[in-house]
């Protein structure tokens, strides 16, 4: 029987093609994974560092010792003069006539002086399908003080500090509400969290701004316990009853008003948030990318 031969058959050509607006999708969620992974990962780095620092009798602390942990009981350093006063623009501490001990700040939403504080101002807002709280604005601040353990001070400059305090004021407002007094003053003080025209609720929807809000602070204030972790440095012109070494700064430099271990659990609790949305992003980057990383790897 006679042999035909039979044509080459030549592979179809490989497609290639791309939809650039998933791939720019998959880009940009990939990038934003890794900042929320890396910003977690920092925080949680910086709980386990808090934990394993070395606690230190302040007697023997020493400047240039590292990443050392004074506890003791937090109290008004006499000589301190940081930038007190009230809250202004921006969030900012400003003049408040009703403050006047420049060793301590006024309590943002109660009439309380403290030796640091941090506030936030959330409003709740309709979030795609649903509502939840979202920030409008915040800020901390903080004097010198010093840590006293066993009638010995170690001067403690916050200006560089991670603060992990618990809360102390909740006050949420609802839009036929009046604030308290203190809030209405902040408020006033403050123009980015000024009062806005409320609104009202009508089933689910919202009509106007959203009406409810939530004025949240967390507070040092002199007689609490608290935690310092940090480096120390010379200082030489402290008074009476304090080590010639404060701490100022180091990596991590955190105030706690709690124990060691506590403080260590509030940064990793602060950090599991950011460590979730980033693996949420990659998890969009790797669907939003795999037409690409199937080209790549065929």
């Amino acid at each position: 029987m006679p042999l035909r031969s039979t044509p080459a058959v030549h592979p179809a050509p490989l497609q290639t093609a791309i939809d650039p607006l998933p791939t720019l999708i998959g880009v940009a969620a990939l990038l934003v994974g890794l900042a929320f992974l890396v910003h977690g990962g920092r925080g949680s780095l910086d709980a386990l560092r808090v934990a394993r620092a070395t606690a230190t009798d302040p007697r023997s602390l020493q400047a240039g010792d590292r990443r050392v942990r004074i506890t003791g009981r937090a109290e008004i350093a006499p000589d301190a003069h940081g930038e007190s006063g009230g809250w202004g623009d921006g969030g900012e501490e400003g003049g408040d006539a009703e403050n006047d001990d420049p060793e301590t700040l006024p309590a943002p939403f109660t009439d309380e002086h403290c030796l640091c504080c941090t506030y936030d101002v959330s409003e709740y807002r309709s979030q795609g399908k649903g509502r939840s709280w979202v920030s409008i604005d915040s800020g901390e601040a903080g004097v010198p003080f010093r840590v006293v353990a066993d009638g010995v001070g170690v001067r403690v400059d916050p200006a560089a500090a991670d603060f992990a305090f618990g809360v102390d004021e909740d006050v949420e407002v609802a839009a036929d509400e009046t604030p308290p007094e203190r809030v209405r003053r902040f408020t006033d003080a403050v123009e980015s969290v000024d009062e806005s025209e409320t609104g009202w609720t009508l089933g689910p929807l919202t009509v106007g701004n959203d009406p409810e809000r939530r004025y949240r602070q967390r507070v040092l204030r002199p007689g609490d316990d608290v935690t310092v972790v940090g480096d120390a440095t010379a200082f030489p012109g402290a008074p009476v009853g304090e080590v010639k070494a404060r701490i100022d700064g180091g990596s991590p430099f955190v105030v706690g008003d709690a124990g060691a271990r506590r403080t260590a659990l509030r940064l990793v609790g602060r950090s599991a948030v950011p460590v979730v949305l980033g693996l949420v992003s990659l998890t969009v980057a790797a669907l939003a990318l795999s037409p690409v990383l199937g080209v790549v790897g065929g």
